[in-house]
């Protein structure tokens, strides 16, 4: 027998006990190879356990995120749907942030047709939701075998129930957004509209396509919803009353030639799908092309005064009509019969006058101020929908003296506002803009002096306190403007059409410092009892003018004032008026 022991601290064992063992006893009796071989072992069988114990941590934390977080932000997702809307499209604001276009979630119901158990079964639970599907066509989209088909777009929840109800795995929803506008048709032309896939397409919702699918911050327009919403109503009031065929309203802030109120009837509402993207090319402020008759005589004769032809205090002579080449002879509608100073030519409304000037001119000259006041070319504005002018291929002698009075020469409303508003405003001119701000960094152009201007402004009031504009004259603001009434001509003869007119108002307030453009137009309106059978602007645009700038004045801030003292040639226009309403009394 054998006496094993170890020695520690004199620690003897007894034979027979087992002795423990330290971490090199384990190899003591074996050899060195295999001792080796163990220890490498060892390490193979470490390394393995820790790679399975790696890989287990993997696959829990996958399905941990897979059966739990997953679904979690699925199930949050669903309820959220309904509260928030896919930012895809950005809102359309008024000038104060007021919401005029924005886009609510909705889904769109498709179908998976590879697997179709009973198409005509699910075409005919369809059709009790959905009467207006054609079974034939749905029948055929359900048998195409296709994995996706849409079977209808923007579902009302109440529809996308139902559906639900059914219970057919096949039908399946895809989230989507529908664009709505809360002011159905007050901004119809202005805002236009997109398509089914919400994509615009007409009006500021196709100009600014990439700007409002790219960026989430709203877009500002330059318009006001309270002045619109008084232009609408008061115009819709007066082609109503006036039993017109259409109607345009236009209001520019003359500092910066922003757009503040466009309503162009008739409209639509923009809400009632699908939309004809036709409908748009209606609108008559910005794609129209008119002769506008005497609102243009104002240019002609600031022209004049610009050239140094004519000053305030010329004379011509108006009485006799007025005879042209080719036949042609000029009258005026209420003519004076006698000789007229350069303001009573603007305030009684000479077309001879007007003419006469024109000529002095000439057909060059006339065509270079028209060109610089941009009535010869497109409009550079922030619409896609806008209108070349339309010029007469022949421009003598004749179609000057006519372009001088406002024939033959077709612009829209919108060239008219913004050239009108440069010659009151010191002969200042942007191109107007419906954006807010839209003009902060445009450099103005300098179309006319100054002095030329203000005798413009002159001669206009002249117009509105004594001239065919009486009733657009709203005390305290100093209203200053011009009536024109053009012939419609009959769109297949281009001949005029006699006692069907055009009738037009184009003014500012107040006189001394313009801060606001006003421009109404009336389409064909009718000859009433009331108006004495007339159906010129004195009678229908003007006095709409007039309740037009009534209202929106003190809105806009501006305070009534005292009357502006007239310059001096504007004296014996006045005196004469005078004079002539005193022999009516007797």
């Amino acid at each position: 027998m054998f006496l094993f022991y170890r020695q520690k601290k004199e620690e003897l064992y007894p034979i027979g006990k087992e002795i423990p063992l330290k971490d090199n006893d384990t190899y003591r009796f074996l050899d060195s190879i295999t001792v080796h071989a163990l220890k490498t072992g060892k390490t193979r069988m470490m390394v393995l356990a820790y790679l399975f114990l790696i890989a287990f941590i993997i696959i829990g934390i996958r399905l941990f995120d897979q059966t739990i977080l997953k679904q979690s932000i699925k199930t949050h997702n669903k309820s959220i749907l309904s509260t928030s809307r896919p930012v895809s499209r950005a809102d359309i604001v008024d000038r104060k942030g007021r919401i005029l276009a924005t886009s609510l979630p909705i889904v769109d119901l498709y179908v998976d047709a590879r697997y179709m158990p009973d198409a005509h079964k699910m075409a005919e639970d369809l059709i009790s939701i959905f009467p207006d599907l054609n079974k034939e066509n749905l029948i055929k989209k359900l048998l195409s075998k296709n994995s996706f088909i849409y079977l209808r777009r923007n579902l009302t929840p109440q529809e996308q129930y139902a559906v639900n109800r059914l219970g057919y795995p096949q039908l399946n929803f895809e989230a989507s957004e529908r664009r709505v506008y809360p002011h159905s048709h007050l901004f119809s032309h202005l805002i236009g509209f997109t398509n089914i896939d919400n994509v615009g397409i007409a009006g500021i919702e196709k100009q600014y396509e990439n700007i409002l699918t790219q960026n989430q911050d709203a877009l500002t327009l330059s318009v006001d919803i309270q002045i619109q919403d008084i232009v609408h109503t008061i115009l819709s009031e007066a082609v109503e009353k006036f039993t017109a065929d259409g109607a345009v309203c236009l209001v520019l802030d003359a500092k910066t030639s922003e757009v503040l109120a466009m309503v162009s009837l008739p409209d639509f509402d923009l809400n009632k799908t699908p939309i004809d993207p036709n409908t748009i090319s209606l609108n008559k402020a910005t794609v129209g092309m008119y002769e506008l008759g005497s609102v243009m005589k104002p240019f002609t004769v600031a022209f004049g005064l610009e050239s140094g032809l004519i000053t305030p205090q010329s004379e011509i002579e108006a009485f006799n009509p007025y005879k042209l080449a080719k036949g042609r002879t000029i009258t005026d509608f209420q003519a004076e019969d006698r000789i007229l100073t350069v303001p009573e030519i603007l305030i009684y409304s000479s077309n001879i006058g007007t003419a006469k000037i024109a000529q002095m001119l000439g057909p060059q000259v006339q065509r270079d101020f028209l060109n610089r006041f941009h009535f010869l070319s497109i409009l550079d504005i922030n619409l896609p929908e806008k209108g070349h002018p339309i010029v007469q291929k022949k421009w003598d002698d004749v179609e000057t003296a006519t372009i001088g009075y406002g024939y033959g020469l077709a612009v829209s409303p919108l060239h008219l506002a913004s050239a009108f508003n440069a010659l009151v405003n010191n002969g200042l001119y942007q191109y107007p803009t419906f954006i807010k701000d839209g003009n902060k960094n445009a450099v103005y152009e300098q179309l006319l002096s100054e002095e030329t201007s203000q005798q413009i402004r002159q001669m206009l009031r002249g117009v509105v306190k004594i001239g065919s504009a009486k009733t657009a004259n709203v005390t305290g603001f100093n209203v200053i403007g011009k009536t024109g009434t053009a012939q419609l001509q009959d769109p297949k003869t281009g001949k005029y059409i006699e006692g069907k007119v055009r009738t037009s108002f184009i003014g500012t307030f107040p006189m001394d410092k313009p801060k606001y453009i006003v421009y109404v137009m009336m389409e064909n309106p009718a000859k009433r009892k009331e108006d004495w059978y007339f159906n010129t602007a004195g009678w229908n645009a003007s006095p709409t003018a007039g309740k037009i700038i009534e209202a929106i004045a003190p809105m806009l801030g501006i305070e009534q004032k005292e009357e502006i003292p007239s310059a001096s040639y504007m004296q014996s226009a006045y005196d004469y008026a005078l004079e002539k309403k005193k022999k009516k009394g007797r």
